[in-house]
């Protein structure tokens, strides 16, 4: 009996004097101080070439994959001879509206490139074509203003002879007048005179008007030989435009392939190190979008992020001790480390949609705790427990907790 007493007593005693702490047990993950950069495709394909494993060191820039790019490079080889062909016709149209006796084509167009020699010749044969037609046209409208002027040199002859015999008819009717008057010549005569004279003014007056015709017919055919170059000149410009156009839509696309052409290769976006990899197969299908890999910035610093549970987070607050638990690691060989934590979130988040929320809060190891990992390293998104110590109390109080909290909502609900 006296046993039992003692025994009541040193327990209760115990109970009544003991301090003990109190943990909260949280759930975390390594983080990087700085945002993952993820390496994403916008358009996706098929995957040629892995350049990269997990956990190697890239520096900003370097080849990480390679996707097949076949079908990418057969459109820029049909876009590229479609804009030699444009651009070889848009030189010769310039060249026929300037009426230039050559073609200037871009120098790109006159490089020794056998693909090339068929464009330039044909467009070169084109223009030295039209060029021996408008000089053909030419020629023969000079030509016929040469017959025009020979026409018109044998009416001014005719009209010279006329005016010669109409001085000498004139000169013969003012003698046969003068007869007339006499009485010396007949009336009929003197009329058949007047009459010849009428006769070759009325032929006169029909060659001056001959020659007058001639004329008209020379200016208007001098009027169509300046037409060929000014007709020839609007029909090129007309086209050319059309041509500019088209050249404009052609450079558009291959902007655009040449942008697919150059995000078939993926670079390191900065310098750090592989950290997730989600290719592994040459030949394998990526989808839009998809993250392919993501890599942890140089010089970015790890650091433990938690999850605190909303019914402890009155019993948190920065400062005190912590004990930091890797699950990653063997828990035999690797010990708790000590930690504080330093950051609790203002607001609680929630993960997901069928998630409860929580706070953030971020816990930094002690810088003498990294000696007993023992050359084991730290990857980010690898799992962490947490210990957070709460305030101290004693053992009666700890244990009478729950049944006084009961007691109250108990005293509430009545």
């Amino acid at each position: 009996m006296v046993l039992a007493v003692a025994l009541l007593g040193g327990v209760g005693g115990w109970a009544f004097t003991a301090r003990i702490s109190g943990a909260v047990i949280a759930t975390g993950s390594v983080q990087v101080d700085q945002n993952l950069k993820q390496v994403q495709h916008l358009d996706g394909g098929i995957v040629s070439e892995i350049l990269v494993r997990e956990g190697d060191t890239v520096a900003e820039g370097q080849l990480l994959f390679r996707l097949n790019d076949t079908q990418t490079r057969a459109e820029r080889s049909i876009l590229t001879a479609q804009i030699n062909e444009v651009e070889a016709r848009r030189a010769r149209l310039v060249a026929d509206r300037d009426g230039q006796p050559e073609i200037l084509f871009p120098a790109r167009l006159t490089a020794n490139d056998p693909a090339l020699f068929d464009v330039v010749a044909g467009e070169t044969r084109l223009h030295q074509g039209n060029l021996a037609n408008r000089s053909n046209q030419r020629q023969q409208l000079e030509l016929g203003i040469l017959q025009i002027n020979d026409e018109v040199a044998a009416l001014k002859a005719q009209r010279d002879a006329l005016v010669d015999e109409l001085v000498l008819v004139a000169e013969s009717y003012q003698r046969i007048k003068g007869l007339h008057e006499n009485g010396l010549v007949e009336t009929p005569r003197i009329e058949e005179t007047k009459r010849e004279l009428a006769q070759l003014r009325g032929r006169l007056g029909e060659l001056d008007a001959n020659i007058a015709r001639s004329k008209s017919q020379i200016s208007e055919v001098q009027m169509r030989v300046l037409a060929i170059d000014e007709v020839a000149r609007t029909e090129s410009q007309r086209e050319l435009v059309v041509v500019e156009s088209r050249l404009q839509e052609l450079y558009d696309r291959m902007a655009a392939v040449e942008d697919r052409l150059l995000r078939t290769e993926f670079r390191a976006p900065i310098a750090g190190r592989i950290n997730e990899l989600s290719v592994f197969t040459i030949g394998g299908v990526v989808t839009p979008a998809e993250v392919l890999a993501t890599i942890v910035p140089e010089g970015a610093k790890l650091s433990i992020e938690v999850q605190l549970p909303i019914t402890s987070i009155d019993q948190v607050c920065l400062g005190p001790p912590a004990r930091v638990k890797f699950s990653a690691f063997n828990h035999r060989t690797t010990p708790e480390l000590a930690a504080k934590i330093s950051y609790i979130s203002a607001a609680t988040t929630v993960a997901g949609p069928d998630s409860q929320p929580f706070y953030i809060g971020n816990v930094e190891l002690l810088p003498e705790e990294m000696a007993q990992l023992a050359g084991l390293e730290l990857m980010p998104r690898m799992p962490v427990e947490i210990y957070l110590t709460t305030q101290e109390q004693t053992a009666m109080a700890y244990f009478s907790r729950p049944l006084i909290d009961q007691y109250e909502r108990a005293l509430r609900e009545e």
